[in-house]
């Protein structure tokens, strides 16, 4: 059964229905917002939190939802909101895990694991979230702008200053005149 069909039976009230939906988007989101908050067993609560939102919210929410990106856009606010809250924001890294061949590679791995990590947490939240949401969730640039509750325009331009902002401070986090204007927020809303 498709999102659609299971969409429509848990907006009606079949709870079986959106028992669905939930163990077919659980882990996903559960580890996007494990790559957001850094912390397994707090994602573990923002996840259960989010599927409890969805639920409440399931039943005013229009006839053509795409509900895949409306669930990742409840769980990077409810991970917002709470970075937001406690004022900490931890990121783990992007890179997943691989078998290696020798010592060597796994030290080049670590080493770029650590650093693309570093990078992501010197970027303002918003673009991490962008960055993570397409190139690690694999989201569509249609579904990352709902998921952000964003325009399509305003997702190419936040992912380009995001990648941007990236590149600067991935290449060099102390010199880079471009990540740390990124950084601060001044080159405007995006």
């Amino acid at each position: 059964m498709d999102d659609a069909d299971l969409v429509a039976r848990a907006r009606d009230g079949d709870t079986v229905a959106f028992e669905r939906l939930f163990e077919r988007y659980h882990a996903p989101v559960l580890n996007y917002l494990h790559r957001m908050v850094g912390d397994r067993a707090l994602a573990e609560d923002l996840a259960q939190d989010s599927f409890v939102k969805a639920y409440r919210a399931l039943g005013n929410t229009r006839p053509d939802l795409a509900f895949k990106a409306w669930l990742y856009r409840i769980a990077t606010n409810t991970a917002i909101s709470y970075l937001r809250r406690k004022k900490l924001i931890r990121w783990v890294p992007i890179l997943g895990t691989q078998d290696y061949a020798s010592n060597e590679s796994i030290e080049r791995s670590v080493g770029r694991r650590h650093d693309v990590e570093t990078a992501l947490k010197q970027l303002p939240t918003h673009y991490a979230a962008v960055l993570i949401l397409r190139h690690y969730e694999g989201l569509s640039l249609a579904e990352t702008a709902d998921a952000l509750g964003i325009s399509e325009n305003a997702a190419k331009l936040r992912l380009f200053r995001a990648r941007k902002a990236f590149a600067g401070v991935y290449a060099d986090p102390a010199d880079s005149a471009v990540g740390n204007s990124m950084i601060d927020g001044s080159e405007g809303a995006g």
